[in-house]
């Protein structure tokens, strides 16, 4: 189900990232795993809507270290894989520490292709995203 907010939302987190390739990176993991931006629960604990009113430009602000705590805290419940999506995406931005072999380990193929795909962009590869055919 399309959520009639998120490309807005997706475009204002953007444009919040822009300049930091690892919070670009971040941000990008989390909009292409497709799970967390449409979470309310996340939305309201770690996210904050700047609306454009002088700059033209809206701002979707990212609350790392509170996103951080709700994670440990059991605040947004979810399975290994989204977990481990999270801490990836809070490693890549703010370096909260991750075990990383346990949190690849729980990856489909595709999560996995997305956190490589992150890993290059916070390398400055920002063309880590295209997908080939």
């Amino acid at each position: 189900m399309t959520r009639p907010y998120l490309p807005r939302l997706i475009e204002a987190a953007r444009a919040w990232a822009r300049g930091s390739y690892s919070t670009e990176a971040a941000v990008e993991l989390l909009i292409q795993h497709d799970v967390w931006l449409r979470r309310s629960d996340f939305l309201r604990m770690g996210i904050e809507y700047a609306p454009a009113h002088y700059s033209g430009t809206s701002y979707a602000v990212f609350r790392w270290d509170t996103l951080h705590s709700g994670l440990i805290n059991g605040l947004l419940p979810c399975c290994n894989s989204e977990a481990a999506v999270l801490r990836l995406a809070l490693s890549l931005a703010e370096g909260h520490p991750v075990d990383l072999g346990p949190a690849i380990a729980r990856l489909d193929r595709t999560n996995l292709s997305l956190v490589l795909a992150a890993i290059r962009h916070a390398g400055g590869d920002r063309s880590a995203w295209v997908i080939a055919p």
